[in-house]
């Protein structure tokens, strides 16, 4: 004689043990605004956006590297300049998600070169 098994139901509860909920601490971001973010506190096992990314905006623009000093630029070596000559994106038929990435990996490119210190200027 087969034993017949239950069918399975949707949204049925678990017979598995159910774990407790783990306790949370809300992020509290004590970096004063435009100082570099202080990374000697133990970091969450999981990410959490608030915290991981805190501060650094702030930090980014007070160091400039969302623009590009002109004077400063004509005076610097070749190799200290980062230029990239961006197409309209769309010369080539419909806009897609490549169009997106493209620029995501431009961006990033750009903002490696201004941490390096070269002088940069990306207008998407």
């Amino acid at each position: 004689d087969k034993k017949k098994k239950d069918k399975p139901q949707w949204n049925a509860p678990s017979k598995e043990k159910v774990k407790a909920p783990v306790a949370t601490t809300s992020f509290v971001n004590t970096t004063p605004k435009g100082e570099k973010k202080d990374l000697s506190a133990p970091m969450d096992a999981a990410y959490h956006p608030s915290a991981v990314e805190a501060a650094w905006q702030d930090w980014w623009e007070k160091c400039g590297y969302y623009s590009c000093d002109p004077k400063d630029a004509v005076d610097r070596p070749v190799d200290e300049k980062f230029v990239m000559v961006i197409p309209p994106p769309n010369v080539t038929g419909s806009l897609h998600l490549g169009h997106a990435l493209t620029a995501a990996v431009e961006d990033t490119l750009t903002r490696w070169h201004r941490m390096k210190g070269h002088a940069t200027l990306y207008v998407p």
